[in-house]
């Protein structure tokens, strides 16, 4: 806790087979292209361009870098817009990646039912005992501005570590004795025997020397090859969405107040980001690193062909999107830097929605469409000045705020319905081109009460938008949030960014992307519910730890649909390390076979299932802790295939296995938000024959998301959904029927009923 579909050349099984989705382009840089220069240095105010250019030292160049490795950064105020157009040729030195990979790694597959399942990046959880989201509520805010930044800078961030490769093995092959038979497992013994004696034995020496020169061998590799190089589109496939509580927005000027306080609070959260004010939270006595929180305000995924690129800009303004028409709103004072207050934003939202204008081209439909599309559609589009001028400044805004059109919301599909609008906007005849998909933060309000965060994957994990939804939801319930913030009448004024007449090439990229979008919003399954019987306070009594108890429930419910065991994922962060993204939790074990087994069968006594029940959810606690602390057993295979990759060496026959290939066929992609507040996140699955699940365990409830692709008759996110549901309730009775909570479990009914 980060892609695709259309026409029969789009869903063609080659295109995204497993063996040609990394392929290299023959116009690609070699792997020591140079990497991108950072002209803005991190955690400082924004000051005004010097008139003369600072002469910068080696070393202060490589603290800069080192700030926000792999994105590219720029000032606002140093370009011009008309003067540097955007043309394929003056964006080409960030587009180039410097890591390839053929295998593809955890990447979504290609909406095509026959297309094999591909494996896609991981997206983080905010688990409970890692750390829930930094809770920075309005009366802490002043505090936070009196305290210099120094002293919340985490000083004591531990270098990314490469296991010994006997143990990853030991561990490998142990995770896959559930999911192979007796004849398999014995093959990929052997295999595991030789790769360690000699491919593997090479392929880690070379990662040894990569991870001592480096502070975290993994991130930017990972970045290029998992998001960067991907090739399909970024809406469902790539992008997470974390939805609001319903709200009730009594007429206009209430739903525009709630839009101006929830811009006004993420101005704020990026103050204290830039200002390094956040909380330093701890795990086992280290701090854990924030740098990817300062990665997604303002920053923009650049389409470019074979490869993307991130681009981050120090920009005052936001862009709204309302009725396909983009609006460039400044909400900080251009001298004193102070964020404008909402009283000043709610009147700019006004005049937008006042203004009269008719719905605009649908330019916002190209950035759904896969990137190779896009990368053509936006070289055509700023091949005319305006336009260029016009993409750039939605680039380089701090993030977007769509306002979208009003949908009918039928009762009991509120939470369904909210999910579908932050993924896809609903599609073509909806709300989709009022996006702008290439943004790391969109904003997305809709007047019947839909309300949520849409956010780009390759920056960042899903942490920092879960933690400024945190913070917007405790500031706009204050009815004068935001009142006395700076009143400066020399602001910039509110201006409307239009786009020139499309020509006919970008008309056949808009007809393409259109269709990507049909194909997106109607083949895509949702099933949202919230599970009322209990939540984590049951489940801290009894010693179980939540978040692997539902990791059970989950495979129980696929078992009793499909009759079988699935590989299944959940994402842990690295944030114990400098720069750390995600690792992968394998929660399919021996274990949790016994339990399930235990669970189906007439015979097992209560006490029995239980005790198989409490085995289970120790162990994966076990391996989640292994895995929080660089101890998986994905990301260190990521890295040998990619040594095998970058020193030009045949790729070894213990990675094209079939086990090892069952092994990364997840066909359950889960993970944890967790928050108090009445949200959820919601995410594609990984592929064509499984299902995308994330959780919110609060303290008497769970509310989870479920997400699949209804070409298979089998595969039903409501189905499965309801099994979940049904897992969760004879797991508690379960804990029930041993006579160990009674008094709990009636408590909890009781609550239940009032």
């Amino acid at each position: 806790m980060r892609a695709l579909i259309t026409t029969e050349p789009f869903l063609s099984k080659s295109r995204y087979s497993r063996t040609s989705t990394r392929s290299k382009s023959t116009s690609e840089k070699p792997l020591v292209a140079k990497l991108v220069e950072y002209v803005m240095s991190w955690g400082k105010p924004e000051q005004a361009p010097p008139k003369q250019t600072e002469i910068k030292s080696d070393q202060q160049e490589k603290v800069e870098e080192e700030r926000c490795p792999k994105i590219k950064q720029i000032s606002a105020n140093s370009v011009n817009p008309v003067q540097q157009t955007y043309h394929s040729s003056n964006r080409s030195d960030g587009s180039q990646s410097m890591y390839y990979s053929n295998s593809a790694p955890e990447m979504r597959v290609g909406f095509a039912p026959e297309a094999r399942a591909q494996p896609m990046p991981a997206l983080s959880t905010t688990r409970e005992h890692l750390g829930k989201v930094i809770p920075v509520d309005e009366h802490q805010l002043n505090q936070l501005l009196m305290h210099r930044w120094e002293s919340q800078v985490p000083k004591g961030l531990l270098k990314y570590p490469v296991q010994p490769l006997q143990e990853t093995l030991t561990r490998y092959l142990e995770s896959l004795q559930p999911l192979v038979s007796d004849q398999v497992m014995d093959k990929e013994e052997d295999l595991a025997v030789d790769f360690l004696r000699n491919q593997g034995y090479e392929l880690q020496s070379l990662l040894q020397q990569a991870g001592e020169s480096n502070a975290n061998w993994l991130t930017d590799r990972w970045t290029d090859v998992s998001y960067l190089r991907y090739r399909a589109p970024l809406t469902i496939f790539s992008s997470s969405c974390i939805a609001f509580p319903k709200q009730n927005f009594r007429n206009s000027l209430a739903y525009l107040d709630f839009t101006a306080k929830a811009i006004h609070a993420m101005c704020q959260f990026h103050w204290i980001v830039e200002n390094n004010q956040l909380p330093v939270r701890k795990m086992e006595g280290f701090d854990l690193d924030n740098s990817q929180f300062h990665n997604v305000f303002g920053t923009v995924r650049i389409p470019q062909r074979s490869s993307d690129y991130l681009q981050q800009c120090k920009s005052n303004y936001i862009v709204v999107i309302h009725k396909n028409n983009f609006y460039k709103l400044p909400v900080f004072d251009a001298v004193d830097k102070r964020i404008f207050s909402v009283l000043h934003i709610r009147k700019q939202l006004m005049k937008i929605i006042k203004s009269g204008r008719l719905l605009g081209p649908a330019i916002g439909l190209l950035t759904h469409d896969k990137r190779d599309h896009w990368a053509e559609g936006h070289e055509m589009l700023c091949r005319k000045d305006v336009n260029a001028e016009t993409i750039q400044c939605i680039e380089q805004s701090l993030f977007t705020v769509s306002l979208d059109d009003a949908i009918p919301v039928p009762a009991g599909e509120e939470r369904a319905l909210l999910a579908a609008q932050l993924m896809h906007g609903g599609g073509p005849h909806l709300n989709s081109a009022n996006r702008w998909m290439d943004k790391a933060l969109q904003l997305i309000v809709n007047p019947c009460g839909l309300a949520g965060l849409c956010c780009e994957h390759s920056p960042a994990e899903p942490q920092p938008a879960a933690s400024i939804m945190d913070y917007i939801l405790k500031s706009v319930p204050h009815p004068n949030y935001g009142h006395n913030a700076n009143e400066s009448h020399k602001n910039e004024p509110l201006e409307w960014l239009y786009f020139d007449e499309v020509d006919e090439c970008v008309t056949f990229w808009l007809s393409t992307a259109n269709r990507t979008v049909n194909e997106l919003s109607s083949r895509l399954q949702l099933h949202v519910h919230r599970f009322d019987c209990y939540g984590k306070n049951l489940l801290n009594a009894q010693q179980l730890e939540p978040d692997s108890f539902v990791q059970m429930a989950l495979q129980l419910a696929f078992y009793r649909l499909h009759r079988e065991l699935p590989a299944q994922l959940e994402t842990a962060h690295l944030r114990i390390f400098k720069f750390g993204r995600s690792e992968i939790i394998r929660s399919t074990s021996n274990e949790s076979l016994k339990f399930v087994r235990a669970m189906v069968s007439e015979e097992t006594s209560i006490q029995n299932r239980l005790f198989a029940l409490k085995a289970a959810v120790d162990y994966h606690r076990q391996q989640a802790m292994m895995a929080l602390k660089g101890r998986g057993i994905d990301r260190h295979f990521f890295g040998l295939e990619q040594m095998a990759h970058e020193h030009g060496k045949a790729l070894p026959q213990f990675f094209q296995s079939e086990g090892y290939m069952k092994s990364k066929d997840f066909r359950i992609l889960s993970s944890q938000l967790s928050t108090p507040h009445d949200s959820f996140m919601v995410y594609g699955p990984l592929n064509s024959d499984g299902y995308g699940c994330c959780y919110n365990l609060r303290e008497n409830d769970i509310t989870f998301t479920v997400t699949a692709w209804n070409h298979n008759p089998q595969i039903s996110a409501r189905s499965y959904g309801m099994a979940i549901e049904s897992a969760l309730a004879d797991m508690g009775h379960l804990i029930l029927d041993s006579g160990s909570c009674t008094s709990v479990l009636e408590s909890e009914s009781d609550r239940t009923q009032r």
